[in-house]
């Protein structure tokens, strides 16, 4: 008997419908046959429990599900056609009939009872929000114009086609550049065109199709209503759309025709943009596209050839350079202040033709130091400009020869050439030269260099900060010659020096140098040259005779010049009486 307590206690609706038909003719199932074998056929005994399936159920409002109900004697069988009474715990939530079905009334939570010989089980009931099958949006199809508002409303119906109340819709449009809606569901006609606005709950929705037409137009003017231009400049009127009830209402995305009745003189775009072509007059007149028979108020335009006002010229700064061109332009100014293409009569001319001159095109050329003023004549109108003319800056110094090498005491000449940032050779610059050392070589303002002593020297020529250099070497005069006073000396012991002279190929004395000297016989007597090469010193020995050979060495201790040979005879020195 627990075996069936078990099966009656169960929650499935499959077993508790096995037990309640307990008196019904089942075949050989062993466990059908066992549950009817533990049903109680009485329906007077009394209830010692009850079971009931499900334990919970959630049903939306207005909807509905079953509950069973089962009562089971002391024993722990089911009792057969037991009477069970059925309660709602609140039935604004939920009500249930005498057999069980229970019905969502609000939302929110209660318990159902099933009672029998006061013995109770309970459901616990959950009621949601009756769900929406079908969406209905009113007015189904509106058109409306242009700013106008219009308020739509939503009904949700129930799969059985009742109205659900307070429930809430969310609204939107399918392009809010042409309509938009708010959450009260008011739409507001912004663009013409067409759309839908649609409302949803839960996932339900209901749409209205909405045409929006623009305002229609019952009047158009034109400004301004006359106005003068010169050729081939352009104006566009301005547009002023009225309704019927003489309010304005803007032109934007309104098609209009525009005409102009003297294309001769002037053309107009289908936007409006009118275009002067020779001088004359036109009236230009425009219709909205979609109210043909609205004719805009019409704007004269008077279009004149220009006249020359002003004349400017540019640049207006800046410095002219000797002998590097400058183009000048005009700009020429109608009366209006409207620029006037080229091809007028423009004439140049220089108030200082001695320091710069302008050609027909108003190319400047600096010709010399000073202010030049411009001067340019466009059919009266008239416009100077002055500019200093300035040289054009040194670039370089170059000195030819770049390095040379001259003899003590002769001169070297040095030319410099001086180039300009163009890369012209000028000649009017001014050259400061100079020389290194001034001890060694002198250079004159014409770049004549006068050598004074042996050594090196750089010559530089300056002139606007730019240096050219050239490096000079100064040799010493080569000795010629030796000359002594005398080629057969004849010197007692006593008397041991004489004079020589060292000469150039000029005949020139020359100081200073080394002199080499060979004693053809040293024992009879050597020799040395004093420092400044004027008196040989003899060391005698002995009396006899020997030859006694000259040669200058030049700086590098090489021979230079002639060989000079003296005899020099020794005799004794002459005793004392």
């Amino acid at each position: 008997m627990r075996v069936f307590r078990s099966i009656a206690s169960t929650s499935s609706r499959a077993v508790t419908g096995i037990l309640l038909r307990c008196t019904e003719r089942i075949a050989t199932v062993a466990l059908v046959a066992a549950a009817i074998a533990g049903c109680n056929l009485n329906p007077n005994v009394t209830a010692c429990s009850l079971s009931v399936a499900p334990l919970t159920i959630a049903i939306p409002v207005n909807g509905g599900t079953s509950i069973s109900a089962t009562a089971f004697d002391c024993s722990g069988n089911s009792i057969k056609s037991k009477t069970i009474n059925f309660t709602s715990a609140n039935t604004a939530v939920a009500t249930v009939t005498t057999s069980g079905q229970v019905i969502g009334v609000g939302v929110g939570q209660t318990t159902v009872s099933a009672t029998a010989n006061g013995k109770e089980a309970t459901v616990q009931v959950t009621v949601t929000p009756e769900i929406a099958s079908v969406v209905t949006v009113s007015p189904a199809t509106v058109t409306l114009r242009l700013t106008n508002q219009r308020v739509f409303t939503a009904v949700a119906k129930n799969a059985s086609g009742s109205q659900i109340t307070g429930r809430t819709f969310r609204w939107s449009s399918s392009n809010s550049s042409i309509a938009s809606v708010d959450q009260t569901g008011n739409v507001i006609a912004l663009a013409p065109g067409s759309i839908v606005i649609a409302a949803d709950a839960d996932g339900v929705f209901g749409n209205a199709s909405v045409t929006i037409t623009n305002i229609p137009i019952g009047s158009c003017t034109l400004a301004p209503t006359n106005q003068k231009v010169t050729v081939t400049q352009q104006v566009q009127p301005t547009v002023t759309l009225r309704d019927t009830a003489n309010n304005v209402v803007t032109s934007v995305g309104r098609a209009l025709t525009w005409v102009s009745d003297n294309e001769v003189v002037a053309t107009v775009s289908s936007t409006g943009v009118v275009t002067t072509r020779k001088a004359g007059i036109a009236k230009i007149t425009a219709s909205p596209v979609e109210y043909p028979n609205v004719q805009c108020s019409a704007s004269t335009v008077e279009a004149v050839d220009p006249r020359i006002v002003s004349a400017t010229i540019s640049p207006r700064t800046g410095a002219l350079r000797i002998g590097t061109p400058r183009q000048l332009l005009v700009s020429l100014a109608d009366s209006i202040g409207g620029q006037i293409a080229q091809g007028r009569v423009i004439s140049w001319t220089s108030s200082t033709p001695t320091i710069a001159t302008v050609n027909a095109t108003g190319l400047v050329t600096g010709l010399s130091l000073g202010t030049a003023r411009i001067v340019v004549n466009a059919e009266g109108a008239k416009d100077s400009v002055s500019f200093a003319v300035t040289k054009v800056p040194v670039a370089a110094v170059r000195l030819s020869p770049l390095s040379s090498s001259v003899i003590q005491g002769q001169t070297q000449q040095y030319t410099a050439t001086v180039e300009d940032s163009t890369g012209a050779i000028v000649a009017d610059r001014v050259i400061e030269w100079s020389s290194s050392d001034p001890t060694k070589a002198t250079v004159n303002a014409s770049g004549l260099v006068s050598t004074i002593a042996p050594g090196f020297v750089t010559i530089s020529a300056v002139s606007e900060t730019k240096i050219g250099s050239s490096n000079l070497g100064i040799q010493q005069v080569p000795v010629d010659t030796i000359v002594a006073n005398d080629y057969a000396v004849a010197l007692n012991v006593a008397n041991k020096s004489f004079a020589i002279a060292l000469r150039d190929a000029n005949g020139n004395q020359i100081f200073g140098r080394t002199v080499s000297i060979i004693s053809s016989v040293p024992s009879v007597a050597t020799g040395s040259v004093n420092t400044s090469a004027t008196i040989v010193v003899l060391s005698a020995s002995t009396a006899g005779t020997t030859t006694i050979t000259l040669r200058a060495l030049n700086a590098n201790s090489q021979p230079e010049g002639k060989a000079t040979n003296v005899v020099v005879t020794i005799t004794p020195a002459p005793t004392t009486p």
